[in-house]
């Protein structure tokens, strides 16, 4: 999980719906900056007013397996390589 501080603000952040090198460019809702993922867990920003900032990485969320997320999340639904097949 990476840190929520941009600006002295907390923020959430979404995707860009853009890969580069096969990673998803993520993007902070409250200054609309593009990050990138990096190698040793943090992610920096690549553009908008945050370029060149970092946000380094807290903590490895847990591996679980389905079963048990399904225990914790039973309304979650799963996407299959098969854009049609959706487990509900």
């Amino acid at each position: 999980m990476y840190g929520r501080q941009v600006n002295g603000q907390t923020t959430t952040f979404g995707t860009t719906g853009y890969t580069y090198n096969d990673l998803f460019l993520l993007y902070d809702r409250l200054t609309q900056s593009v990050w990138y993922p990096m190698e040793d867990g943090a992610i920096n920003g690549i553009g908008g007013s945050q370029l060149d900032r970092r946000i380094a990485f807290l903590e490895k969320p847990p591996i679980v397996t389905l079963g048990e997320w399904r225990n914790l999340y039973p309304d979650t639904m799963v996407l299959l390589d098969d854009a049609a097949s959706v487990i509900e």
